[in-house]
């Protein structure tokens, strides 16, 4: 029997990352990440699934789209990006990238370049025009604290209503015209046409990405019912490309599901990243927003193989302390994602 751990949707949250491991043994045979690890944290986070002393296999998804297709993060990790890895008698094989952001994506940007070098003239303006207005607006800021400033100091009370009015309506119509620019621009015929090049290539970057992973696998000497994909997002229509492929795995979507179709499996990993937020029962005086916690309350999964059982996952939550319920309650009429976590 061989065994996987599979997690998804990090979204640089170290914390959880950490918390899993607390709650995992070395004994796995290989670790799948199914995208979203997040641009930001990446190496201290791959630093802690290195700790499993077992191959880290992953793939990029829509968070990870400031991260280097060639980048590598140690000697044991493994990008599957069109490059197929075995592990035992099973071999995983997928492809990086997201639709809602393609990233460093090789493919993408081979295509982002077609399009960008067709509508050069305009690009340019686009970007000389939010360059401009980005200047703007701060000098329009500086100029408009700097009027209230000075209409402060000259009142001898606190300034009438209409005044104060007025210094914003100017702010607002100095705006408005820097906004107008920018508008034109976007509403131009060549930008619309820009905007439907770059939307062609969105959809062609998928099925060339398809294309190269139907490729790879037809090249692979692994059979069939031990080859398993793995992409961000869940593949469509895997007959047509991937017929008698046993399983998929795929995240994007936050949440665990399993699901059959076809004789294929279908396994949205995880979501490692769900924070719910909490409040103290009773605030202490000073800042109250200060006082909010988050709970990392996502959840991972482990995967089995074996000649007789072939495959099967369960889904796995992030333990929680229960103590926590004495002192805090659940806060559900807003988020405060950068909370710090109770534990």
């Amino acid at each position: 029997m061989v065994r996987f751990l599979l997690v998804s949707d990090i979204h640089d949250n170290l914390a959880a990352v950490q918390k899993m491991r607390s709650q995992e043994a070395n004994g796995f045979d290989a670790l799948i990440i199914v995208g979203d690890i997040g641009s930001n944290r990446t190496r201290e986070i791959f630093d802690v699934f290195a700790t499993f002393g077992c191959p880290v296999l992953y793939v990029y998804g829509n968070w990870d789209y400031k991260l280097d297709y060639f980048a590598s993060f140690g000697s044991g990790c493994h990008h599957l990006h069109l490059a197929p890895f075995k592990v035992g008698p099973i071999t995983f094989a997928g492809f990086s990238g997201c639709p809602t952001h393609w990233g460093r994506n090789p493919e993408w940007q081979l295509l982002q370049k077609d399009v960008d070098d067709a509508h050069y003239t305009i690009i340019n303006d686009m970007n000389a025009a939010r360059t401009t207005a980005k200047q703007a607006q701060s000098d329009i800021e500086s100029k408009y604290a700097a009027s209230l400033q000075e209409l402060l100091a000259t009142s001898r009370r606190k300034p009438s209503r209409r005044k104060l009015n007025a210094l914003d309506a100017e702010r607002r119509r100095k705006f408005e015209a820097i906004s107008n620019a920018v508008a034109e621009i976007e509403s131009s015929e060549a930008h619309r046409l820009y905007r439907r090049d770059r939307s062609i290539a969105y959809e062609e970057v998928l099925l060339r990405n398809r294309r190269a992973l139907r490729n790879v696998i037809s090249g692979l000497s692994t059979p069939k019912n031990r080859i398993i994909v793995v992409t961000h997002e869940r593949l469509s229509k895997t007959n047509v490309d991937f017929e008698g492929l046993p399983i998929f795995l795929f995240g994007h979507r936050h949440g665990f599901t399993e699901t059959n179709f076809r004789s294929a499996q279908y396994v949205n990993v995880s979501v490692l990243d769900r924070r719910t937020l909490i409040r103290p029962k009773t605030f202490v005086r000073g800042n109250h927003f200060q006082q909010f916690r988050n709970l990392n309350t996502g959840n991972y999964a482990i995967m089995e193989w074996s000649e007789d059982t072939s495959f099967s996952v369960k889904c796995v939550d992030l333990e929680i302390n229960g103590d926590w319920q004495e002192c805090w309650e659940l806060e559900t009429g807003f988020q405060i994602p950068d909370a710090p976590f109770l534990f």
